[in-house]
């Protein structure tokens, strides 16, 4: 069942529950034909499959006429979109899961790298974070992070008097996990172009992990990731269609911003050919479900213009990372796309005695 507007006594619109014939009978109402999807299975995918508010949400991307009707919408697109959208989560789930587990390997190869103390590594983090939150008039408690459950708390327990850097990345959050990583990277002067990467890889694993419908037009304006467009080019490397389109989408549509994030941190992070391997079937996968009826879309009077652009970029991108993965299995990955794969570097450290700045010898003459 869902929800039908009503009106309650404070004039507060409130909806009604209605069942999957009365939902059907409102999307008739607004021109969405049952042709290519009979009534009868679509209101039995209503019940077994998904439910109405979701559903409907995917009809943002078709254009209606001046009487809000839809021109050219059957339920069966709605069922497509809907279908390819909970695929697209789950491969996010996957390489988000990825990236998260290699962000932690990395975190624990640098540590030894500098022959790092792992209870400094907390103690500079908790240092920064309390100035942060001091400086938004707040508290920060540091036991906060440590997310207790039936499967950490004894690990907490034992551990949480004297903490080490890998009792926190067991226990805490990818937020947390990303702040202390850059902590980190900025007391030990290391520089990873994976870091600013991080926080389109988090929201996109959020909003997959909490179900959010992804393929619908952009809502609001984003803010683009430094470096983000530079790392595209060199992915896409050598190729010409919808190149253009891609970068420009990338830095105005969130979804395509996130996802390019998650693909190029992937790219860096997980060195397991094993786990590459997995997610090139799983993407090469997807990408056949997703074209499986994109003449839906692309025909004129559906209106799915920005629907399809996402599509032709996540396409675009998607393949380029399997021939970017294949070539690295073959060893013949290009010089010009290396910088892809570059490792945490430290920023070369200045020797001996600093000369005056230009401003500073000026001022002696």
């Amino acid at each position: 069942m869902t929800i039908e507007q009503t009106k309650s006594p404070a004039t507060t619109p409130r909806r009604r529950a209605m069942t999957a014939d009365e939902q059907c009978d409102v999307m008739a109402r607004h021109g969405i034909t049952f042709q290519q999807c009979s009534r009868e299975a679509a209101k039995q995918f209503l019940q077994d499959n998904t439910y109405f508010f979701k559903l409907k949400a995917f009809d943002k991307n078709f254009q209606r006429d001046a009487d809000g009707q839809y021109q050219n919408l059957d339920f069966a697109y709605l069922r497509d979109l809907s279908t390819i959208d909970f695929e697209l989560r789950i491969l996010i789930l996957r390489m988000t899961g990825d990236i998260e587990h290699a962000l932690r390997v990395r975190f624990n190869n640098l540590i030894s790298r500098v022959d790092e103390d792992g209870y400094q590594v907390i103690r500079d983090y908790e240092q920064d974070q309390m100035a942060f939150y001091e400086s938004q008039g707040k508290h920060y408690n540091p036991e906060s992070v440590y997310q207790k459950s039936v499967y950490t708390k004894g690990m907490i327990d034992k551990y949480l008097v004297d903490k080490p850097i890998w009792l926190f990345w067991e226990t805490c959050s990818l937020n947390s996990l990303i702040h202390c990583y850059r902590s980190f990277l900025k007391h030990r002067q290391f520089q990873d172009i994976t870091y600013s990467l991080l926080y389109g890889v988090r929201l996109l694993r959020n909003a997959a992990s909490h179900h959010n419908c992804l393929l619908l037009p952009p809502s609001e304006q984003i803010k683009p990731t430094r470096d983000l467009n530079e790392l595209l080019k060199l992915l896409l490397n050598g190729k010409t269609e919808f190149v253009e389109q891609t970068l420009h989408l990338a830095e105005t549509d969130a979804l395509i911003h996130d996802f390019s994030c998650v693909l190029l941190a992937h790219c860096n992070l997980v060195k397991s050919s094993a786990m590459r391997a997995h997610i090139t079937r799983q993407i090469e996968n997807f990408c056949d479900r997703m074209k499986l009826h994109e003449d839906w879309y692309r025909n004129p009077s559906s209106g799915c213009n920005h629907l399809i652009e996402q599509m032709d970029a996540m396409q675009l991108l998607m393949s380029c990372v399997v021939e970017l993965n294949q070539k690295r299995g073959n060893e013949s990955l290009p010089e010009a796309q290396m910088p892809l794969l570059r490792q945490p570097y430290r920023r070369p450290v200045r020797h001996g005695r600093r000369q005056a700045s230009k401003q500073a010898r000026l001022s002696k003459d």
